[in-house]
């Protein structure tokens, strides 16, 4: 009878229950790993081999058969070795394992040839699969288990060579749970990325950016060089609202597989991520020969920003559309197929042209040098803004003070508020959404009621501007945003006209 060995594997942003059946039987001396292994899980036997060797276990004479099971899910990396070490160990009968509780601990981790336990990527999302399946125990290597320890209501048992494990395992050596609080930096680094109080002369602009935020609409800034649109961009964070623990948890697990959760903490602040414009598409949605989670994803739940958008290639940029519309992507590769949400705020910058001076006596770019450098943003990916907004020149008059009126609280306070009208008006319906920007058409047409004024007046700009279906819808959903921002219950004229204002950029060129 084979021992089976409680395990965890990853797929996408999620972990998944795995079993490692070890059985030794009849045949000359060889080890076989079934169950779709990558290379790395391939070498495990000669790591196992090695190992047993230093701590001074006899490695099997006959046949040593390890199926990874499930056996139709493609397993990568180097974490399944110390359950398949203790499984081997338990089969062959050099380990006597406790009787009580037995079933109910899951090992994960790497080994070496000394014996000792090496960490790996993507422990989180296994430890939450972990208490979602019910099991008391997690065993990991001493390097992830702060990472692990951050869901509660799991034991994480953390060793750092596999002798602990063995002795742990046969009640010979009592491991104390490893464990630490979830939320503790849930405000580290809060406050230091500045004020929107360091914005000066652009007090019309920025109820606009609190509005963006609040109904979590995509946002354009075009601006001459130095106007300050990357500072506008870059203090989004100080006016976003906090995130749900719920959210905090699947942002880390984002973060744990990536291998960027720094310092093995919580992602408790909202992600931004500002990738230089020479990046690639693979590196935007994600990619690579295990399909990695790209800077869309690792953007969730918060802020991609993109400065310079037309430097971007047209094939980076036009990879965004279906990210934007489904919040979610897809990447197939020939071994597998990993799904990642994509659910991020897109804020992008740039010039008005390629000179930058665009509307100033500076500006020596012909029409068709503008219209050739603008229309390196395609129309679907323009589109898929809602917000276009000119930011313009400030001219600073003599004893002007370099102080702005508009701080970054007050901003993050209309945000809050906002939200939590409409977080409110989801829920109490069971719409299963949180912000204006999700609602789809059925939702529109119950909470996005236009009178006949109203209804008159998008008419008329939707015939004038040429606008498309999406950029109609887009307009009345920011609207609603700004009726909410005034606790409205009907979407008044003002609002609609502030909406049909916003899309400055792409009114332009149609009129051009």
């Amino acid at each position: 009878m084979a021992s089976v060995i409680r395990s965890l594997g990853i797929t996408g942003i999620s972990g998944y229950p795995l079993a490692v059946e070890v059985a030794i039987i009849a045949g000359l001396q060889t080890t076989t790993i079934v169950g779709l292994g990558d290379s790395a899980i391939k070498e495990a036997k000669d790591r196992m081999e090695a190992c047993t060797e230093e701590l001074g276990y006899a490695y099997p004479t006959k046949k040593v058969v390890v199926n990874l099971s499930p056996s139709d899910i493609k397993k990568r990396g180097a974490y399944l070795d110390l359950p398949m070490l203790i499984g081997m160990l338990v089969e062959s009968g050099q380990v006597k394992p406790r009787k009580k509780g037995w079933d109910e601990i899951a090992f994960v981790g790497g080994i070496s040839t000394t014996g000792t336990l090496v960490g790996f990527d993507g422990v989180l999302p296994m430890a939450i699969q972990a208490r979602k399946m019910g099991w008391k125990s997690l065993v990991v290597p001493l390097d992830c288990a702060d990472e692990a320890s951050l869901v509660t209501g799991l034991s994480i048992i953390a060793c750092s060579t596999v002798s602990q494990v063995v002795a742990y395992l046969e009640e010979r050596l009592h491991i104390p749970d490893h464990q630490r609080s979830p939320l503790a930096n849930e405000n580290k680094g809060r406050g230091k990325d500045g004020d929107y109080s360091d914005v000066v002369g652009h007090e019309e602009i920025l109820p606009y950016l609190a509005a963006a935020v609040a109904g979590n609409h995509n946002l354009l800034l075009v601006g001459v060089p130095g106007c300050g649109k990357s500072l506008m961009a870059k203090l989004l964070p100080t006016i976003l609202p906090p995130m749900s623990e719920e959210e905090i948890l699947e942002v880390s697990s984002i973060y744990s597989i990536a291998g960027e959760l720094d310092g093995h903490e919580l992602k408790s602040t909202r992600p931004f991520r500002s990738p230089h414009y020479n990046m690639s598409s693979h590196a935007l949605i994600g990619g690579g020969p295990y399909a990695k989670p790209g800077e869309v994803t690792l953007a969730h739940r918060g802020i991609l920003f993109l400065d310079e958008l037309p430097e971007f290639g047209r094939k980076t940029l036009e990879s965004l559309r279906l990210p934007l519309e489904d919040k979610k992507v897809t990447i197939s590769r020939v071994s597998q197929t990993n799904r990642y949400p994509s659910d991020f705020m897109l804020v992008a910058a740039m010039n008005p042209c390629p000179c930058g001076y665009a509307g100033t006596s500076k500006c020596e770019c012909t029409p068709y040098t503008i219209k050739t450098y603008r229309q390196r943003i395609s129309g679907p990916i323009l589109d898929r803004i809602d917000m276009q907004k000119y930011v313009g020149r400030v001219d600073f008059s003599d004893g002007h003070l370099m102080s702005g009126t508009i701080s970054s609280a007050s901003l993050r306070n209309t945000v809050m508020l906002t939200r939590e009208r409409q977080r409110h008006r989801f829920r109490k319906a069971g719409e299963g959404i949180t912000t204006n920007s999700e609602m789809n058409s059925t939702q529109m047409r119950k909470y996005c009621i236009l009178d006949d004024e109203c209804a008159a007046l998008l008419q008329k700009t939707y015939e004038r501007d040429s606008l498309s279906v999406r950029a109609r819808y887009k307009t009345i959903k920011l609207a609603r945003t700004f009726a909410d921002i005034d606790a409205s219950e009907r979407i008044q004229k003002t609002h609609l006209l502030k909406a049909l204002f916003s899309r400055d950029l792409e009114r332009e060129m149609r009129h051009a």
